[in-house]
């Protein structure tokens, strides 16, 4: 996924600024790409850990109005989902 993409005037790495769980959320969703499992671990991991998370710190019920919309929901979402599913990093 192409990092310099911006949302709302924001890239993933200024959200990061605004929301320090991203970090978190990043850093487990290459762990979990990075540990050998399967396509089913892998996607029950994200729904039943780091997508709960996520909808904390970005969407409708983030707590930074900055990023609450459902643009920074959805770059985000794209941003951990690739990750996770093809371990490319964000820098």
């Amino acid at each position: 996924m192409n990092t310099t993409l911006m949302v709302n005037g924001l890239s993933f790495n200024q959200m990061v600024a605004l929301e320090p769980r991203l970090v978190e959320l990043r850093e487990r969703a290459l762990d979990l790409w990075l540990r050998p499992t399967t396509a089913t671990g892998i996607n029950r991991a994200w729904y039943l850990q780091l997508k709960p998370t996520m909808c904390n710190c970005v969407g409708f019920d983030a707590a930074v109005p900055e990023l609450r919309n459902c643009q920074s929901y959805d770059f985000v979402y794209g941003v951990l989902y690739d990750i996770l599913m093809t371990g490319g990093e964000v820098s």
